[in-house]
């Protein structure tokens, strides 16, 4: 019984911290982001090995590579376009991690480069106006690109 309620407690814990996230995260879309690493590693938590980029495997390559070519290929006209983008960025996220094999180390830091992007791409499917989905898909594409500065 114990058991059970501190499962509940903790899911409920994080289910109420994403959600925060989330929130700050949509309240803060159109503000400017730096390319910092030392901002990057105090808002994400993703700093490099001792130096040296992370090992990532062959699938999680692959799968980061078709969320690119999928910001590459997005059209950014209408709010309808950014929607359409943020439903395949998830189909790309949910495929990421459902093949995911990673462990160890390596695993614990794409969940550094991961978490944030899963948030923004959850801000972007409620986006209601051109200018937020463009100010978040900024973000979305920037958080992406940050995985060859910290993966190999």
């Amino acid at each position: 019984m114990m058991k059970k309620l501190l499962a509940i407690l903790m899911v409920t814990a994080v289910l109420l911290a994403c959600n925060s996230a989330a929130e700050k995260e949509k309240s803060t879309a159109a503000d400017t982001l730096t390319n910092n690493h030392h901002d990057h590693e105090e808002a994400t938590g993703l700093a490099l090995n001792n130096g040296a980029r992370w090992k990532a495997d062959s699938i999680t390559i692959a799968n980061v590579s078709l969320l690119k070519e999928t910001l590459s290929v997005a059209k950014k006209e209408k709010l309808e376009d950014y929607l359409q983008t943020a439903s395949q960025l998830q189909e790309g996220l949910n495929k990421m991690l459902s093949e995911c094999k990673m462990k160890g180390e390596d695993h614990n830091a794409l969940h550094q480069w991961l978490v944030p992007l899963m948030e923004k791409v959850k801000v972007l499917k409620t986006a209601t106006t051109v200018e937020d989905a463009a100010a978040i898909s900024t973000a979305i594409e920037k958080q992406v690109n940050l995985f060859t500065e910290y993966f190999e």
